[in-house]
């Protein structure tokens, strides 16, 4: 028993050839808007051809990555509303095939669809999108790696009332300038260590060149110089301290999990994460609900046309991404709950499309 009959086979060959014409178009227009952009870095930093290719290989996945639900919405309008220009939607309604068993085939592959967006975001693209933007970064903006692998204006948390503070660190050398602890008991401070420097040697933190300060109940004070110091409070490594190239949303789910438990643990930042967490399930779902708001307009021979679908496409298109930056936002700065950022505009999009599927002429 084949999962799609002939007819659906028909439907979805008409749909992912839309895709694939529509994929191509758009990303070779993303293609070229960047590299006009981009032209006077080429010329000034002479950048060679197969460097500029090498490029644009990763930036088209990169496209593809953050517009492939823009790509499944308007190869449905084109797909669909193509069909029923021809009549063919309606020969298929008259031999009995309502609008929500013509939908069926295109909704349930653009849930597959869905589910490969989630697996190349998560397990393909992180990487691929690292050599992009060294790339960018180190062959075409011709920026020095050394200052890449500096961190400024550290704070880390060790535990409730320790913490500590770097002015710079260099996540490959293993040294770190201009180090202080600070340890509390009660809110009130016991212990105070600086030093010149940290240093990262022999899977242990060693301060050297400084002073520790003691203070006690009532109110004395102790300090000793030293040229080195072991500091066993502090569990992180090099890498945790290590800037991450990109913005959140570029991590893989395995990087931004463990970087939200290292700032849980450290006491650091984490709500931009968190937000980013959920939209990393809820945005490759929009592929296969924006296919509910399409396949209803469409299906209208008097709404059909390339240059109407287009028009239609790029205002749903539109409204969604204003709407999602604008939650993402709003979670950003913990205006609203997290998972509210990340899911309502898949909740309202969905609510349109169902009623969309349910008022339209069947």
């Amino acid at each position: 028993m084949v999962l799609f009959k002939k007819l659906d086979q028909y439907l979805l060959r008409y749909f992912l050839t839309s895709l694939l014409v529509v994929t191509l178009a758009l990303d070779f227009t993303i293609i070229v808007m960047n590299m006009v952009e981009k032209l006077p870095s080429f010329l000034d930093n002479d950048v060679p051809l197969t460097t500029i290719l090498e490029y644009y290989t990763y930036f088209a996945g990169w496209a593809v990555a953050k517009f492939f639900p823009l790509f499944v919405l308007l190869a449905a309008l084109f797909s669909v509303s193509l069909l029923a220009r021809k009549n063919e939607i309606l020969a298929m309604k008259a031999c009995g095939r309502s609008l929500y068993r013509i939908t069926a085939p295109i909704f349930l592959m653009a849930l597959l669809l869905s589910g490969g967006h989630f697996y190349y975001n998560e397990y393909i693209f992180p990487d691929a999108n690292k050599r992009r933007l060294e790339i960018a970064n180190f062959e075409i903006e011709r920026k020095s790696r050394e200052s890449y692998a500096r961190v400024s204006r550290i704070t880390r948390q060790i535990s409730p009332g320790n913490f500590y503070t770097l002015n710079s660190f260099n996540t490959k050398r293993y040294e770190g300038v201009d180090f202080k602890l600070y340890n509390t008991t009660r809110s009130e401070l016991t212990r105070i260590v600086t030093a010149k420097m940290i240093l990262y040697r022999d899977f242990q933190w060693m301060a050297v060149d400084g002073v520790e300060r003691m203070f006690g109940e009532d109110r004395s004070e102790r300090f000793k110089e030293f040229d080195s110091l072991v500091i066993p409070e502090i569990n992180d490594k090099p890498e945790d301290l290590a800037r991450r190239m990109g913005k959140p949303d570029d991590m893989s789910l395995d990087e931004i999990t463990y970087y939200i438990d290292l700032m849980k643990r450290t006491g650091g930042p984490y709500i931009e994460e968190l937000v980013n967490l959920q939209l990393k399930y809820s945005y490759p779902l929009t592929s296969a609900i924006v296919v509910l708001i399409c396949v209803p307009f469409a299906a209208n021979p008097r709404r059909g046309g390339i240059a109407v679908s287009f028009a239609t496409g790029a205002i749903i298109a539109l409204v969604y991404f204003v709407l999602f930056r604008i939650m993402q936002s709003a979670g950003y700065s913990e205006k609203i709950p997290v998972w509210f950022a990340a899911w309502a505009v898949n909740g309202v999009f969905l609510l349109i499309g169902l009623m969309s599927m349910f008022t339209a002429r069947k």
